[in-house]
């Protein structure tokens, strides 16, 4: 990752003279961002000199941005007496703490500072942190429910892996790294950047990692930038330009095309959406010093790309990157700007059309950001992606996987070892971080509940006053096409269930704690019944009595309803079954005829539903043609919004309205 800052102002505040020639190698090493380049020059000089303070200073600042926290703040302490000499020592001491999410010691430091032996070079940086402390004490103390996962030792190592971009089913994942010994040094004393690929397995754990080939240059650094189009167009950066490539038939990728926006100066990074027809860049063209700014293009009617436009509402004069847009229409974006905790965070806004401008950015708070780097923010429904810096990982930068939930709807059965006698009237309780939660199973067995995921909870069963099953559990999510949360447990046997699979539908409309799906089977399950002890009767006597027939019933067939996810309009497999009875029938019995209609829920335009209840009538109508209907027995019709069957309140409701009814036609 490129460095934004310019170290130049630094020589103008010491005020001690070095002798030594290779710290004065290492001070331009560091103006240029070359911060391995310095230590290399460095620590001979500590070695060999350890009352060194001005090259342990140095030094520590060169950990710092490197993200080695430990080591930099060991460093700073061991240097402060050259506090004397630079009265800037202590804003980098506090940058340090800070990156290291020691904000009250960071407070504390930057209070040593005094305003007036600072001067014009060295005052905008005591802002910049005086300012990125005051936002990490408004940030960190509330943080989201949420889980944040490293990916794993697979993908993240004690070097640096970012700018990851994962495939349409969210099974694979490219992403570029810089790890010792896998390429050349680069100018900045790291390895060139490679472009890897990995996939998940079927419980969403990744396997070790690949070069992409013919993405693994050795000599220049690479990246992956937006992977689109059903994962057959890949953009990549390349020494500091961006291209395209598309997928061929083989799988491997053709020559590397240079996107319109490339210049002289640093492209960082472009998103294309809309259809194709916008784009979203950063550069930092009009910049004399490396400093990104957030450009946006689009297509004219011919498809011709037009002139680009700066996003003056979101640009700062600090690194403006990343952007990316979701399916819903929220616009990402990395900013050392606005109201950032320290180094990149994480922003989010809308385009408003009323005003022809974007909304203003809000910090996605904590835990997506802390006071490190958190950058290249990618969402995808119910999950997304970032790459940090924060303390916790692997290396220095690693990549991370987010849940933006903590809980999860569960439900299922207490059953004893047979499988089939349930455990009545049972309290459930689930000892978490956030206390206690407890339930009651029904005659059935049956319990349904919130509890925590992706951490390991204690689940306690008591009934009649004595606890008969406690056990320590983890749930973890799978995101598949489909929702199974049913889980059951059994008392009094041994069963290998300490980690529990659920699966869900991963949409932005997602309520993990209140999901459409069905109640349990109780099918096979046996109540206990009580007996009661009766005095037995002679029954008396009755007269005999007239047998009437019954009517026959006339038996009712029940179509089904295929029900879709959010602006979605392809079936689902969980729906195939039922469609191939309804065609089975009408074939059998031609004389039959069924409407189709399209609906959707209130979200989006009228005629927009109106057009994707159409896509969604079209694929059921086209499936039942494909297994044998004939044509004539069909009617289609689009809904749209406006016959609901549920509330478009809720996350459930909007569930059920997505929907496509078959229905017979009297004749």
């Amino acid at each position: 990752m490129k460095s934004a800052i310019i170290f130049s102002f630094l020589l103008l505040c010491l005020t001690t003279v070095s002798q030594a020639q290779n710290l004065n190698k290492a001070y331009a090493a560091m103006e240029e961002g070359d911060w391995e380049v310095a230590l290399g020059m460095l620590e001979p000089i500590i070695k060999k000199s350890p009352k060194n303070n001005e090259a342990k200073f140095l030094a520590a600042i060169c950990h710092t941005e490197r993200y080695r926290l430990e080591e930099a703040i060991g460093l700073f302490n061991e240097s402060t007496a050259f506090a004397q000499d630079s009265p800037y020592f202590w804003v980098k001491f506090a940058k340090a703490y800070l990156l290291n999410e020691q904000v009250d010691e960071a407070e504390q430091t930057i209070q040593r500072v005094r305003m007036q032996d600072l001067d014009d070079f060295l005052r905008p940086d005591y802002l910049l942190v005086s300012s990125n402390i005051k936002n990490a004490k408004k940030y960190l103390p509330n943080p989201r429910d949420i889980i944040i996962k490293n990916l794993g030792p697979n993908i993240n190592t004690d070097g640096n892996e970012y700018s990851q971009v994962v495939t349409g089913d969210q099974r694979g994942i490219y992403f570029t790294a810089r790890r010792k010994g896998t390429a050349k040094v680069a100018d900045d004393g790291e390895a060139y950047e490679q472009v890897l690929t990995a996939d998940m397995n079927d419980i969403d754990e990744w396997d070790k990692d690949n070069p992409l080939e013919g993405f693994a240059s050795t000599t220049a650094n690479e990246a992956p930038i937006q992977l689109f189009n059903n994962d057959s167009t890949l953009i990549t950066f390349y020494d500091e330009d961006l291209f395209i490539s598309q997928k061929k038939k083989d799988g491997t990728w053709s020559k590397r095309e240079p996107l319109p926006i490339n210049s002289k100066r640093w492209d960082s990074h472009a998103f294309i959406y809309n259809n194709g027809n916008s784009m979203i860049y950063a550069s930092d063209i009009n910049h004399e010093v490396e400093n990104l700014d957030l450009y946006i293009m689009h297509k004219d009617e011919k498809g011709k790309w037009g002139k680009p436009a700066p996003i003056t509402e979101l640009n700062t004069p600090l690194n403006d990157d990343a952007p990316f847009v979701a399916e819903d229409g929220t616009f990402y974006f990395s900013s050392r700007g606005h109201d950032s905790m320290g180094g990149y965070d994480i922003f989010s806004t809308k385009y408003d059309s009323a005003t022809g401008k974007f909304n203003t950015p809000e910090n996605m708070g904590a835990p997506i950001n802390l006071p490190n780097d958190d950058t290249f923010f990618t969402m995808y429904g119910g999950f997304a992606y970032l790459s940090s810096s924060r303390p916790e990982g692997y290396g220095q930068v690693d990549i991370y996987r987010i849940l933006m939930f903590n809980q999860s709807q569960i439900q299922g059965k207490f059953l004893e070892c047979d499988g089939v006698t349930p455990v009545a009237n049972a309290t459930i309780t689930v000892e978490g971080e956030d206390g206690p939660i407890s339930t009651t199973t029904d005659e059935y067995g049956v319990y349904k509940m919130v509890m925590p995921i992706e951490r390991s909870f204690d689940l306690r069963a008591v009934l009649n006053g004595e606890t008969i099953y406690e056990k320590k559990h983890t749930i973890r999510v799978l995101f598949r096409d489909q929702f199974d949360v049913d889980q059951n447990f059994y008392v009094g046997c041994e069963k290998n269930d300490e980690t529990i699979y659920v699966k869900m539908i991963n949409g932005f409309d997602l309520d993990p704690t209140n999901l459409p799906v069905d109640s349990p089977s109780i099918e096979g399950i046996k109540p206990k019944v009580t007996e009661e002890v009766v005095e037995e009767v002679a029954p008396p006597a009755e007269e005999p009595k007239e047998i009437i027939a019954a009517a026959p019933v006339e038996k009712k067939i029940k179509l089904p309803n295929v029900f879709f996810d959010f602006d979605k309009h392809n079936i689902k497999s969980e729906f195939f079954q039922r469609l191939n009875e309804a065609a089975a029938l009408l074939v059998e019995n031609r004389d039959l005829r069924v409407m189709v209609a399209g609906h959707t829920d209130e979200y989006g335009t009228n005629p927009y539903n109106v057009a994707l209840g159409i896509r969604r009538y079209t694929e059921v109508y086209n499936y039942l043609i494909s297994k044998g209907v004939n044509p004539s027995q069909l009617e289609v019709k689009t809904f749209s919004e406006d016959t609901p069957i549920a509330t478009n309140y809720t996350i459930e409701g909007r569930a059920f309205n997505r929907r496509v009814e078959l229905s017979f036609i009297e004749k």
